[in-house]
C-alpha cells in the first residue's frame, strides 16, 4: 500500500511539473514578428491590387512592393483600406483611436486627392504612375453627347481626383455626383443602373471596358489626372528606403517594365 501511494505521488508530481513547464513555454513564446511597414491599398482594385478565391493577392502594387522591399531590404504587409478611410484615420496623428495610419511605419499606396500647398498633414512620394481620368457611361441610356449628362448621377471614389472631375462634370452639365469609398462600389452602382455614369482612372477604366460590354467610354479628361504614389503622415515622412528603392527601379527601367506588364504604359 505504501509503495502504491508513493508511485501515485510521484506520478502526480511529474504531471504537475509537465503542466508548469508547458505553461512557462506558453508564457514565454515569442510574439509574431512585425513587418517594418504596413502599406494601405484599396481592395478589389485590379489591375492594381486584387485577391482571388484562394486569398492570393496580385496586381501592379503587389509586384511593385515585392520589388521595392527586395531592393530596400525591408519587410511589409498590406492593409486594405480606401483613400477616404486612410484620410479619416490619419486626420489627427495625436489621436490614439483614429487607426493605423497615424502610427510609425504606416503608408498608403494609391491615388488620393492632393491638398495644394498642404504639407502639415501628409508627406507624399514622387509619382509612381500618372494616369488620365475617364468618364464611362452605361449604354442604352441615350447618353450620346456630353450635354445628355443632364440630371444623370456620376459615381466616383471619395477623396480622389476622380471625385473632383465628377464634380466639375456635374457643374458643367447640370448632373449630380455620388461618391463611394472604393472603385468596386462605384462600378457596382453603375452596373446595377443606379448611376448612369462613373469616373475611373485610365488604367482601371481600360480593364472595366474589357470586362463589361454594356459600358462605353464617353471622354477622357484633358485637365484632371490621378497620381499613384505613397502617402504617409507628415510627422513620419516617406521612408528613405522607399524613396531610394523607387528611384533605383525608375532609373534602371524596372518600374517601366512593371507598368508595361499590366498594360499601364510609362
Amino acid at each position: 500500500m505504501k509503495k502504491w501511494k508513493l508511485g501515485a505521488l510521484l506520478l502526480t508530481a511529474a504531471l504537475l511539473a509537465a503542466g508548469c513547464s508547458k505553461a512557462e513555454k506558453q508564457e514565454t513564446a515569442p510574439e509574431p514578428e512585425q513587418p517594418d511597414y504596413y502599406v494601405g491599398v484599396e481592395a478589389d482594385n485590379a489591375p492594381y491590387y486584387s485577391t482571388d478565391e484562394n486569398g492570393t493577392v496580385s496586381g501592379f502594387y503587389v509586384d511593385l512592393m515585392n520589388t521595392l522591399s527586395e531592393r530596400g531590404g525591408f519587410t511589409y504587409e498590406f492593409k486594405t483600406m480606401s483613400p477616404a478611410e486612410y484620410k479619416a484615420a490619419g486626420a489627427d496623428p495625436t489621436d490614439e483611436n483614429n487607426g493605423t495610419s497615424s502610427q510609425p511605419g504606416h503608408l498608403f499606396l494609391g491615388t488620393m486627392e492632393p491638398e495644394a500647398g498642404d504639407t502639415s498633414t501628409y508627406a507624399r512620394s514622387e509619382p509612381v504612375y500618372e494616369t488620365g481620368l475617364c468618364l464611362l457611361v452605361k449604354k442604352g441610356q441615350g447618353i450620346r453627347k456630353m450635354k445628355n449628362l443632364r440630371s444623370v448621377s456620376i459615381a466616383a471614389r471619395a477623396e480622389t481626383e476622380e471625385a473632383v472631375f465628377a464634380d466639375d462634370l456635374a457643374a458643367s452639365y447640370d448632373a449630380e455626383t455620388i461618391v463611394f469609398q472604393d472603385a468596386a462600389n462605384v462600378i457596382s452602382d453603375v452596373s446595377q443602373g443606379y448611376s448612369g455614369a462613373m469616373v475611373l482612372d485610365q488604367g482601371k477604366a481600360s480593364l472595366v471596358l474589357q470586362q463589361d460590354k454594356t459600358l462605353k467610354l464617353m471622354t477622357t479628361s484633358e485637365k484632371y489626372f490621378s497620381v499613384h504614389r505613397f502617402t504617409a503622415a507628415a510627422a513620419e515622412g516617406i521612408p528613405e528606403t522607399f524613396s531610394s528603392a523607387l528611384e533605383e527601379i525608375r532609373a534602371d527601367g524596372t518600374l517601366n517594365a512593371l507598368l508595361q506588364q499590366y498594360g499601364l504604359g510609362a
